[in-house]
């Protein structure tokens, strides 16, 4: 089937032969690119296509001391397919899809204050373009010679037209929601769904990443709890039996459990409705989220839940925000021993055996730590450098020990610690200690690993001679395992000894 840009070149080739810089100045000639999404790229593309299927021809034509150039023109089979290409385009069924519409679908996402302002500057954009369309249709009329161009500009300003009168109404009606009250309807500004659908860690943080202010209403049926946010702070809650025996009047702890508690259920409908106010007599809270979410995490003792951060026992993490960031947070013995054991390259299982803690005690901590943004599942790529690196370094310190004046000579892994300072990455008794920065990029890290490693072997060269440092090296890349042998290849290590 004719794509657009096929049919055009089809149709413009109807009339003359053409080579591609003449198509293209032609197009912009006549405006054909006000109300069609065409490019040079797209045009050569499309020739060589048409070419290929036979549908145009190619000859190479030279003119007076220009350059060489490809004239197209329209073969028998081109023509025919033009007109079949135009009975199929003006009897189309195709749909119109409006790719605008993808913000609107996310429109609840973005703070009430913030999505008006930007509606309205589309709209201003809309009202300017159909001006300068009703400019252009004026001077066409005008003229009088090009009907169908006027039809296709009064078809784009009508389209125009239509689209800012119909933001209109949606600002009108975005306003609208803040006379309702409270439950009286669905608002375009709401935010609904089920907790089975939605980790209520990462809805929590959708809002505080916002900015956003309203409230958050969960229900199971029988409870209803209330989170009210300021520009993405908690600052109020409320908790309720929606069915009670009796009127109980429930305490500032009993309130914060109810809370808490919230981020064990399963199931439950939840709404945030940007509109909403804090109820009367509330809890009020001084918190931050981060508190909040951890506080509320330390809740949760359901693998499942655990799983949508921690999947599996071979999963690995790494550091991502300091704690000094969060004042506020207190963390469990523990949660800082957990904390303490991430580095980027030990695994869940690997930190559990490290902290004397079951798998399932380290998963949690790393759930919470997860939810806080204090770790972070670690980048695949950034892994594999760390461990190619720590391979390289720790078999290099390895291959040394025949050359030393005993086994237990440092002297060697002194001299690299020592030229290395200004790194953060040590020999320790010939293991890698790496406090590099996790948040380094790749490129920043590969840097460091190649600084460290150029020292240690400058040290093994001085010390050993510079044949036993290359043969050494050489040795160490041919024992590393065929995945890390790609990894090394990838960022060049091979070359620190040339």
């Amino acid at each position: 089937m004719a794509t657009k840009v096929d049919l055009l070149l089809l149709g413009l080739l109807m009339d003359k032969p053409m080579h591609g810089y003449e198509i293209n100045q032609l197009i912009r000639g006549v405006g054909i690119d006000a109300w069609l999404n065409i490019s040079m790229p797209s045009i050569y593309y499309s020739l060589n296509k048409l070419r290929e299927k036979g549908l145009i021809a190619e000859t190479r034509q030279r003119g007076g001391g220009s350059p060489t150039k490809s004239v197209y023109r329209l073969t028998d089979e081109g023509r025919a397919r033009f007109f079949t290409a135009m009975e199929e385009s003006l009897a189309s069924h195709g749909k119109m899809y409006f790719d605008y519409d993808l913000g609107i679908f996310l429109l609840n996402k973005l703070p009430r204050e913030r999505v008006i302002p930007l509606l309205e500057q589309r709209r201003a954009f809309l009202d300017d373009w159909h001006a300068s369309l009703q400019e252009q249709i004026a001077r066409i009329e005008i003229d009088g010679r090009y009907p169908l161009r006027q039809a296709i500009l009064n078809h784009l300003a009508s389209h125009v037209q239509l689209e800012s009168r119909w933001l209109e109404g949606l600002v009108r009606q975005i306003q609208g929601e803040e006379e309702m009250t409270a439950g009286a309807g669905m608002g375009l500004m709401i935010l609904t769904g089920d907790l089975r659908d939605y980790h209520l860690p990462d809805l929590i943080r959708l809002i505080a990443s916002g900015k956003h202010s309203g409230t958050l209403t969960v229900s199971n049926g029988s409870a209803q709890r209330t989170l009210t946010f300021h520009e993405g702070r908690p600052v109020c809650a409320t908790s309720r039996h929606l069915h009670p025996a009796t009127e109980v009047v429930q305490t500032r702890e009993q309130i914060l459990t109810d809370i808490y508690e919230l981020f064990r259920w399963q199931e439950g409908s939840f709404a945030f409705d940007q509109t909403m106010s804090p109820e009367e007599g509330c809890l009020v809270l001084r918190m931050s989220v981060e508190k909040l979410i951890l506080e509320g995490t330390r809740w949760v003792d359901n693998w499942a839940t655990i799983q949508k951060f921690v999947p599996s026992a071979d999963a690995i993490f790494e550091l991502y925000r300091p704690l000094e960031a969060f004042p506020d947070l207190q963390l469990t013995p523990l949660e800082s021993q957990v904390l303490a054991c991430v580095d980027g390259l030990k695994d869940v299982a690997a930190i559990a055996q490290q902290s004397e803690l079951t798998v399932f005690e380290t998963s949690k901590a790393l759930y919470c730590l997860t939810a806080v943004s204090l770790v972070r599942t670690g980048d695949l790529g950034k892994i594999r450098l760390r461990r190619v690196f720590r391979e390289i370094s720790e078999l290099l310190c390895r291959s040394s020990i025949a050359w030393r004046s005993s086994p237990t000579d440092r002297t060697c892994e002194e001299d690299v610690n020592r030229l290395s300072e200004h790194l953060p990455l040590r020999l320790n008794d010939g293991r890698i200690e790496d406090q590099a920065d996790p948040r380094l990029k790749t490129e920043e890290l590969v840097r460091l690993y190649k600084s460290f490693l150029s020292i240690q072997l400058d040290v093994i060269s001085r010390r050993f001679g510079p044949d036993n440092a290359r043969r050494s090296f050489e040795q160490v890349l041919r024992q590393l395992s065929p995945e890390l042998q790609e990894v090394s290849a990838k960022y060049g290590f091979e070359s620190l000894i040339n």
